[in-house]
């Protein structure tokens, strides 16, 4: 089950890992409105932070299917 749980959360962290890079493209778009610029860069660091916590906890439950 550890296995399983550890699979979803890389799926969930690579998905956060692309929102973050399209909303990072979007903020360095110099055609895009300066707010909505704001917005995404917001938005990219938000979801890195989530991409993070995922990847931490794929590895704890990798660890955890590992140890037993």
């Amino acid at each position: 089950m550890d296995a399983i749980k550890a699979g979803i959360e890389t799926m969930k962290e690579t998905t956060q890992s692309k929102k973050a890079v399209d909303q990072a493209a979007k903020a360095q778009d110099p055609t895009v409105k300066p707010s909505e610029r704001v917005d995404a860069a917001f938005e990219s660091g938000k979801a890195s932070m989530k991409a993070q916590e995922h990847a931490c906890k794929a590895e704890c439950s990798k660890d955890k299917h590992v140890c037993k």
